[in-house]
């Protein structure tokens, strides 16, 4: 099984999957984190564009929801 920690900083919070970085969690000026992939990852489209593609980054409101998403992104 997959061991995921974080390393966590005052602005920028890594994944990283088995002591690799996979994720990259930055907090912005306007509010909220994006969340970018550092490997093959995409996220899904959302489900009000469901016809976009799947990108390396997504924006979430807060610290936890961006790390629950990546946590259940990593471990399916």
């Amino acid at each position: 099984m997959a061991h995921i920690t974080w390393n966590d900083t005052p602005t920028v919070y890594t994944a990283l999957l088995d002591d690799v970085p996979v994720c990259s969690l930055k907090v912005k000026d306007i509010g909220g984190i994006a969340a970018s992939w550092l490997d093959d990852h995409l996220w899904p489209p959302p489900s009000h564009m469901p016809k976009a593609a799947p990108q390396t980054t997504r924006f979430f409101t807060d610290l936890a929801e961006a790390k629950q998403a990546v946590e259940e992104a990593l471990t399916g």
